[in-house]
């Protein structure tokens, strides 16, 4: 996975290989080699570290499928797939990341999840070991894969520090204002879709909290919202009470988290949950759910609902709207908790992990 011309920021699973890939850059006395292989063509990757070694091929994915490459051009022990899917010639010396096993636990068609069942188990059970990013995702790894205990370790995701950190909330505030993102104080949601990620729960229950007349906006960084969606709260975008912004960079990113006052996340599924350590990095506090690895991720710090109770979400709107009584607490437990999570701890387990499986 690489940046592209005219990409702000990779997605997903690009983003964390990416984390991994700096991170693995900035340990000192690497007990092993680490050959970085990457197939780019138009992309753009450049490595820190001059010890750090890669290799890159300028051929397309498919084409690479069909060489003998591995075994051939790149001399290994352990070959590493840091995705859920690829053909692989030599089990016995493959280890993969698999990041959820959503498409059996959560499954949403129309990310392709019908292909994932199809094709996803049988590299999990051909490698020789499995490593993923919480305990959550190694259960459903277990459960709906069949594969044993054993042969699945977790290593949590961290937290680019160069991105996400602290900002004066009223700083951001003012240099959002300036670029014309923000009117009043808001609650932001980042990571929206109409699927699991349940935007339209916090949206109702956003209108429901306009009639008790909170002065807070809602922000939705949202890609592609559905033309349905756009129509049945036509009438809060176009006063500007519910504003979308499509696309932001990381430097915007982080002072739209930074300004807000509380981060929005019910999502009905992760196989992480990233934008829980990226808000409470960024010093403010978020309200997701305890399902699926989000409890494991928001830990003591965050605040919990179901993720279809809107009532419950209206009763928190209004009342950080008035101002909540332990605000500055809710804060400093978010900080602590997200400095618990770095990418430095990723890697030193990716490490071990890979001498367990030499």
């Amino acid at each position: 996975m690489v940046m592209r011309s005219g990409m702000t920021h990779l997605p997903g699973i690009g983003r964390t290989t990416m984390h991994l890939v700096e991170a693995f850059q900035n340990l000192d006395d690497l007990p092993i080699d680490i050959i970085l292989f990457t197939n780019t063509i138009r992309g753009k990757f450049s490595l820190s570290n001059p010890l750090f070694k890669r290799i890159n091929i300028p051929v397309r994915t498919e084409k690479i499928k069909k060489l003998p490459l591995f075994d051939f051009i790149i001399p290994h022990k352990l070959l590493h797939i840091p995705h859920n899917y690829a053909e692989v010639s030599d089990p016995e010396k493959t280890v993969v990341t698999i990041h959820d096993a959503m498409f059996f636990s959560y499954p949403e068609e129309f990310l392709g999840h019908e292909y994932a069942r199809e094709h996803y188990p049988a590299l999990a059970k051909s490698a020789k070991a499995i490593i993923t990013c919480s305990n959550s995702s190694k259960e459903d790894i277990v459960t709906y894969i069949g594969i044993p205990q054993e042969k699945v370790t977790v290593a949590y995701w961290g937290i680019n520090r160069d991105v996400f950190y602290p900002v004066d909330k009223i700083e951001a505030f003012v240099t959002l204002e300036s670029k014309g993102l923000v009117k009043r104080q808001y609650f932001i949601f980042v990571s929206c879709d109409i699927g699991r990620k349940n935007t339209v729960s916090v949206m109702h229950a956003y209108r429901k909290a306009l009639k008790a007349n909170i002065n807070h906006d809602l922000i939705l960084v949202w890609g592609n919202p559905p033309q349905e969606y756009l129509k049945e709260f036509f009438s809060e975008i176009n006063s500007g009470r519910i504003k979308i912004l499509p696309h932001v960079d990381d430097t915007q990113l982080r002072l739209l988290y930074a300004a807000a006052t509380l981060t929005w996340f019910p999502s009905k599924y992760e196989g992480f949950g990233l934008p829980v350590l990226e808000s409470m990095a960024c010093g403010t506090p978020v309200v997701t759910c305890s399902n699926s690895s989000l409890k494991e991720v928001g830990g003591d710090a965050a605040l919990y609902v179901e993720p279809d109770d809107i009532d419950v979400m209206t009763d928190i709107m209004i009342s950080f709207d008035k101002g909540w009584n332990s605000y500055d607490d809710l804060v400093e437990s978010s900080l602590k908790h997200a400095g618990t999570f770095t990418w430095e701890k990723t890697a030193k387990k990716y490490v071990d992990f890979y001498l367990a499986n030499l």
